[in-house]
């Protein structure tokens, strides 16, 4: 059996209202480098196991903090893009052509398993890719991929079920997955790229929300809100969460799409945007029957260039900490000094109404005259003690303003101070040359908190010469507080 090694890594210690970070960042191979080389997923199952999956059937699994990795054999040479764990011992993964493996040894060993995932008209039979997964114990599990596929097992993996979508699933992007543990209840959420009225006109940018009451067996209730403002609107979901009423929450931007002031070239001051939308949720608080109309969190200066393009982000506090219930949302913003910076908003009373926005990238101290870095790609995550923590790519040490370091910041209560944020790597992804052309390692990153509370920040950089995942275990000592 191959063993992965990797190079020591360095730590960062604060005490009391610092943050403690045992940061270890390597490449997941220690070996030649190609530019085929891709991991999707990542699941911490402890902060010292975690399994990660990837391009031609990779698993790797580390048992001691990522010092090193091994090789599980997976049986496949199909690309894996998502896995989950139940417990230590019982685990999925689902990837391209609808492959499921499933493990009952701990990932040990993986079994493939009939994912009956598989679109079929009168002309075609072809399998789908199953990129998304939630596994929510060791017999029940979901998947979901193109077509709006949704697929599930309520036997371990014995059987998977293709779910029923009565309702018109046609043209949705921006998929999410949403399970309300409690009630069993699962939602699927994006936009309708092409909506159509009943005669057949094109509509209005439009949100749409599928509710299963069944464990994800059938979706037979679609609710949806078409957009009216502003100007030509363009609806871009983001995640969304379940309060601890049950009350399902979804972050979106609604944008002018004539405003997207998209290219690929690198950025300046006149090229920054102007108002051009607004960030809000919707919500549901009878299980899917009925969305509420859009509760406003901010006006958005949406940076759509290229080098600054990623989602907005969504967390709640489900801890029995004093802030249990809060919503936070993270977004890029450029509406101050017309640079991107990283806002983010709470809310207290579920939703419906939100604080100020407060700028989370604290780079002005470390800001010499003429600097005007553009941070973008948030993420924010709330552990089980109630710490809220936010992820995001910073450019403040790169003058070129397209390189970035991955920082961390914390707060212990509820938002209303933060820990000076560090970096999370030790090293940038960095521009080489002028034949790259996504500036942003692409739309998305992750941030999540395991069963310990440790955190797990995830990026992409380029330090081995292609674009690889990375990611670091970030320990927060303290406890939340008012």
């Amino acid at each position: 059996m191959r063993r992965w090694f990797i190079p020591g890594g360095i730590v960062l210690l604060a005490i009391a209202v610092g943050c403690h970070h045992e940061v270890e960042m390597v490449p997941l191979a220690e070996r030649t480098i190609y530019t085929t080389d891709r991991f999707y997923d990542v699941q911490a199952l402890s902060k010292d196991r975690a399994f990660v999956v990837g391009y031609g059937g990779k698993i790797l699994e580390t048992t001691n903090g990522g010092f090193s990795w091994e090789n599980r054999t997976s049986g496949t040479d199909l690309a894996l893009y998502a896995v989950g764990f139940a417990d230590d011992q019982h685990g999925f993964i689902s990837g391209q052509d609808g492959v499921i493996l499933h493990t009952d040894d701990g990932g040990k060993t993986w079994q493939k398993q009939e994912s009956n995932a598989v679109f079929q008209d009168k002309e075609t039979k072809q399998p789908l890719f199953l990129f998304g997964l939630y596994t929510l114990d060791a017999n029940h599990a979901w998947a979901v991929g193109d077509r709006s596929i949704l697929t599930s097992t309520s036997d371990g993996g014995r059987t998977w079920q293709e779910a029923s979508v009565g309702a018109d699933s046609r043209s949705v992007d921006r998929n999410y997955i949403t399970i309300d543990d409690d009630h069993r209840r699962v939602y699927v959420h994006g936009y309708l790229q092409e909506p159509r009225d009943a005669a057949g006109n094109r509509a209005p940018s439009t949100f749409v929300l599928y509710t299963s009451a069944d464990g994800g067996r059938t979706f037979n209730t679609r609710v949806s809100h078409q957009a009216a403002t502003p100007g030509t609107p363009k609806y871009v979901p983001a995640n969304a969460v379940i309060n601890p009423d049950g009350t399902f929450v979804a972050l979106a931007a609604l944008l002018d799409a004539a405003k997207l002031n998209m290219f690929k070239g690198r950025s300046d001051a006149g090229s920054a945007p102007d108002l051009d939308g607004v960030l809000g949720v919707m919500r549901s608080s009878d299980e899917g029957k009925t969305l509420q109309p859009m509760a406003l969190i901010a006006d958005v200066y949406y940076d759509w260039r290229v080098p600054q393009l990623s989602m907005a982000a969504l967390a709640v506090d489900r801890s029995g900490g004093p802030f249990r219930g809060r919503l936070y949302a993270v977004w890029p913003d450029a509406r101050f000094d017309r640079r991107t910076q990283i806002l983010l908003a709470s809310s207290s009373d579920g939703g419906r109404t939100w604080s100020t926005p407060r700028v989370m990238s604290d780079d002005e101290p470390a800001l010499r005259p003429g600097d005007r870095p553009n941070h973008f790609m948030p993420m924010v995550a709330v552990n089980r003690g109630g710490i809220v923590a936010v992820s995001w790519y910073d450019r403040r040490d790169n003058p070129d303003n397209l390189g970035y370091w991955p920082r961390f910041s914390a707060s212990l209560d509820g938002g209303a101070t933060w820990l000076p944020s560090v970096r999370v790597s030790t090293s940038a992804n960095l521009v080489r040359d002028d034949k790259e052309t996504r500036f942003n390692s692409g739309d998305t990153a992750g941030l999540a908190a395991d069963a310990g509370g440790t955190f797990h920040p995830v990026w992409i950089d380029n330090r081995t010469g292609t674009h690889q995942v990375w990611t670091a275990s970030v320990g927060v000592r303290g406890a939340a507080h008012k």
